[in-house]
């Protein structure tokens, strides 16, 4: 007798091979698709995506293939653009015919999260999104946001003296606490904040979740109907896991922001100014709440993890380049005198102390291929036809080590690329995703990641730590694989640089 799980695996094969003769793309005369790995009969190039360290694998595909290559994984066409050149012409001149998501069963259908603007696909309900979110993240907008942003960095400060060890820890509830103020109003708990924990848990789905061929119903699209209990079909078990997550951190928060409302005692937020707005229009959609229920936690998500994964790298590499970090200390000095805390107003004087930043962002991508775009209709490009459907990925591991637009070394951490003329922005440059899909949060993060960068140079040193002897211990890391790679936890020493810091540190009012 045939077991249930053998004929489900006898079913997913017959369909492949049906969907594979169906949706193999009809290259027009005198055309041709990009060029890759050779395909393997049905599954393609299925044995060729990379689970670990993908930026590697492409990066090497990129080398022997140019600056266009083509993989097809069960019939899925997946397009990788390795040069700047290619990524500005059809995510930029082309953006119409590339401002669209490819359907992910996964995240959207399982785990219910559609409402995120990041995998909308590209029209009308995606456009109201957007615009409730630049509406109060545009250049302008974010300068209401300063005081809030200063306020969690001092309090960075005093927790990084308190507690050095937990440098990760307090670099997230600061991240948090600002994004929780700004989206809702809400002053979180000092300590494991149940809004930060279910946003930390649900990017952490995401993540897992986002990459393409990770998960074989967002191949065979009819997988998502298969029961939980079938053999096979694990993962439906942790798609119904993840989505409480993604749920709650969508309803929970603004929930709370209504009942605030409600009696009174709401603060001002991205949340209560757009619900204000709400009730005072006149024949508003039956789902505009829902627009700005999803925005918020788009907000939420991304300003309380993305934020703290880039100041991780950012803390790593002042351990591995230390000349950098005493660059940085002595230009910070000169304009500070140590008498005083930086300000927003200290940017123009402290042009390293940006580029620290920018270069955190370039060094080590957040995001090594972006989330991918899709392909609206048919289109070449250099004579290569690149199909309707097709997964589209900016290269952004490759394009922020091109040596014609930072220089040289560019696996060297060295914020000094961007002193000189002609170097491009990594913000630019796919740091924070490409064309009409790049993302609106990005000036408010900036801001967020330059007065973190100053106040905690101006204050500590970041050094290996020491064993026994009182030899240096370099950290021990990795890069994480996924949607998102940053370290994964590692360790060293936080110290307060003289008795003049420790002062400035100890000043700061308790209430912050």
């Amino acid at each position: 007798m045939v077991s249930l799980s053998t004929e489900l695996l006898l079913l997913s094969a017959a369909t492949v091979v049906v969907y594979r003769l169906l949706s193999k793309p009809r290259v027009p005369k005198g055309l041709r698709l990009p060029p890759g790995p050779s395909p393997k009969p049905i599954i393609g190039n299925a044995l060729d995506m990379p689970k670990y360290f993908e930026w590697e694998t492409y990066a090497k595909y990129a080398k022997q293939y140019g600056e266009i290559f083509y993989l097809d994984v069960f019939g899925t066409p997946l397009v990788f653009l390795n040069s700047r050149r290619i990524v500005h012409e059809l995510f930029e001149r082309r953006s119409s015919n590339y401002s669209d998501r490819t359907t992910f069963p996964m995240i959207v259908d399982l785990m219910g999260f559609g409402w995120a603007l990041n995998f909308q696909g590209y029209g009308e309900w995606w456009r109201r999104h957007r615009q409730a979110m630049h509406n109060k993240f545009h250049p302008s907008a974010v300068e209401v946001y300063k005081p809030i942003q200063i306020k969690h960095t001092r309090d960075l400060l005093r927790r990084l003296h308190k507690a050095p060890e937990d440098f990760i820890k307090h670099i997230r509830h600061t991240a948090g606490a600002i994004i929780m103020e700004v989206g809702y109003g809400i002053n979180i708990k000092s300590e494991n904040d149940p809004y930060i924990h279910t946003a930390e848990e649900a990017m952490n789905a995401v993540g897992e979740a986002a990459v393409p061929g990770r998960f074989m119903v967002d191949m065979i699209h009819w997988m998502k109907y298969i029961p939980e209990w079938v053999p096979g079909a694990s993962f439906k078990k942790q798609a119904r896991i993840w989505k409480k997550y993604i749920l709650d951190v969508a309803d929970l928060p603004f929930e709370h922001v209504k009942a605030q409302m409600a009696n009174g005692t709401a603060q001002p937020s991205f949340t209560s100014t757009h619900l204000e707005s709400l009730a005072a229009t006149k024949d508003a959609p039956a789902d505009a709440e829902q627009v700005i229920k999803g925005t918020a936690a788009v907000i939420l998500l991304g300003g309380s993890d993305t934020t703290v994964k880039t100041l991780t790298t950012f803390v790593l590499a002042m351990v591995l380049f230390p000349a950098v970090q005493k660059k940085i200390q002595e230009e910070l000095d000169a304009v500070l005198g140590g008498v005083r805390l930086p300000e927003f107003e200290d940017m123009t004087a402290l042009p390293y102390t940006i580029a620290t930043y920018k270069e955190a962002m370039r060094w080590h991508p957040l995001l090594p291929l972006g989330i991918a775009h899709a392909a609206t209709q048919d289109d070449v490009i250099d004579g290569y036809f690149i199909p309707k459907g097709a997964i589209v990925f900016g290269n952004s591991w490759l394009l922020l080590r091109e040596e014609t637009d930072f220089g040289p070394d560019t696996e060297k951490f060295d914020p000094g690329r961007f002193m000189e003329s002609g170097r491009r922005d990594p913000g630019q440059t796919g740091a924070f995703g490409y064309g009409r899909r790049v993302c609106p949060g990005r000036y408010m993060a900036e801001n967020s990641l330059f007065i973190a960068v100053a106040s905690i140079l101006q204050n500590f040193d970041i050094t290996p730590t020491r064993d026994s002897s009182g030899k240096e211990v370099m950290p021990e890391y990795e890069w994480t694989s996924g949607l998102f790679s940053s370290p994964t936890d590692y360790q060293c020493t936080i110290k307060s640089r003289s008795k003049a810091a420790e002062e400035r540190i100890l000043s700061i009012p308790a209430e912050v």
